[in-house]
């Protein structure tokens, strides 16, 4: 995490220096667009806002990696696969590999935050679904790429070049 993270131009976390290795990390995600619903906002008429700011947790729980952590949303956000009521959890998936990392699981919720990345058919939150649906000409709401490191490999021959990633 300390290697992947240390000089990340948009995420950042933080932990208990006491507890080591930590059980319990706080993720944020600066200057990467995502969606609330505004305080404007009625139970009949819902208005969304973007926000650059977003924060989560993740708990790594004593049958961590075999069981996936708990991941749960500190900041408010609009998006099928965050739930908003209590207690905020985060669907980071429907099948869980022990083989992810958690560097892994914070670049899928900051795909996730920025629609590049979300599922309508089991959402946690229906309402964001339905909405997302009807409005897929909207996504991603952010282009970020996260992953800063990430290589462009191209492969090249006589005749043409192809591109890898």
């Amino acid at each position: 995490m300390k290697e992947e993270f240390s000089n990340h131009p948009y995420i950042r976390f933080e932990y208990d220096t006491e507890i080591l290795p930590p059980e319990r990390y706080t993720v944020i995600f600066k200057n990467v667009k995502g969606l609330r619903v505004t305080q404007n906002s009625s139970s009949e008429k819902k208005e969304l806002e973007i926000i650059n700011e977003h924060r989560f947790e993740i708990y790594l729980h004593a049958d961590y990696p075999r069981l996936k952590p708990q991941s749960n949303m500190l900041t408010q956000i609009f998006h099928p696969n965050f739930r908003m009521a209590s207690p905020h959890d985060i669907c980071i998936g429907d099948y869980w590999a022990s083989g992810e990392t958690l560097v892994d699981i914070i670049y899928q919720v900051g795909d996730m935050i920025t629609f590049q990345s979300y599922n309508v058919t089991s959402p946690l939150n229906g309402i964001a679904a339905k909405w997302a649906k009807e409005n897929l000409e909207l996504f991603p709401i952010d282009n970020v790429n996260l992953r800063q490191g990430e290589i462009d490999i191209t492969l090249v021959n006589e005749s043409n070049s192809v591109n890898i990633y």
